[in-house]
């Protein structure tokens, strides 16, 4: 994240904080790392805010950094209007805050993360957020990936499937057939009134969609090395990325 962004999300944030009251924002302010100093005896509230802020300021990038998912959950943790008006707010500054991580608007849904195995929502989470920096798109490849390898290794422990093969598209072919999750899909497909054969047809596309998914992946992870001379085109794949590995892990939310 850059650091005017930093800046931003913070003052934002510490705007917010200034509907608590004084020990309340005081105590959170502390936990975050943020010193507040002492305050005149007269216009105290006004005083607190003002060293909030003056403290938050003086604090280094990383410190800041640290900081900001501090003061979101934090703030949001109060009541639950709060959490409504803080998404509100980062939304307005181009950013959710998904598994602690703020995540720029467009990359990755808060509402996707809501259909997805708790482990693999922070791992994409994490690859949305480091496809927001410079250079990121290694680290973002790498989490999305992770978020596969994380929710198929779960499966195989959860259902006995055996040793876990080296080959990433194997581990998903394998989780996939041995938990049917094709086959549920066609029956959930006529189950509301989908023809019999439709269904067939829309649940074998899409095993042929994530197979070939799961091969992308596999390919991109291995030779991402090799990619970093045509920027555009390696910061796309990374997004594709991004999107494939949402897609594999959304269709075992509730299964792992």
């Amino acid at each position: 994240m850059k650091a005017e962004d930093i800046q931003r999300l913070g003052n934002a944030l510490i705007g917010k904080l200034q509907d608590l009251g004084i020990r309340a924002k005081t105590s959170i302010a502390s936990k975050a790392g943020i010193q507040v100093g002492e305050t005149p005896s007269q216009q105290q509230n006004i005083g607190v805010d003002s060293s909030i802020r003056r403290g938050f300021s003086e604090l280094t990038d990383e410190g800041k950094l640290a900081a900001l998912p501090i003061l979101a959950e934090q703030i949001m943790s109060r009541r639950e209007d709060y959490r409504e008006e803080v998404t509100a707010l980062l939304a307005h500054h181009g950013y959710q805050f998904i598994e602690q991580r703020f995540v720029p608007v467009g990359l990755f849904d808060e509402r996707e993360a809501r259909h997805l195995p708790a482990a693999a929502a922070s791992e994409l989470a994490r690859a949305a957020s480091r496809l927001s920096e410079p250079e990121g798109e290694s680290g973002a490849i790498t989490s999305a990936c992770g978020a596969v390898d994380l929710v198929t290794s779960a499966a195989y422990e959860q259902y006995g499937l055996g040793k876990i093969p080296n080959s990433f598209q194997g581990r998903v072919n394998t989780v996939m057939q041995q938990l049917q999750v094709f086959e549920e899909i066609e029956r959930e497909l006529i189950a509301v009134d989908v023809r019999p054969e439709d269904a067939k047809k829309i649940a074998d596309d899409m095993r042929q969609s994530i197979k070939y998914a799961a091969t992308a992946l596999e390919v991109i992870r291995r030779t991402q090395s090799d990619a970093h001379g045509t920027k555009p085109v390696y910061r796309r794949l990374a997004y594709d990325a991004l999107k494939w590995a949402s897609a594999i892990c959304g269709l075992l939310e509730g299964k792992v």
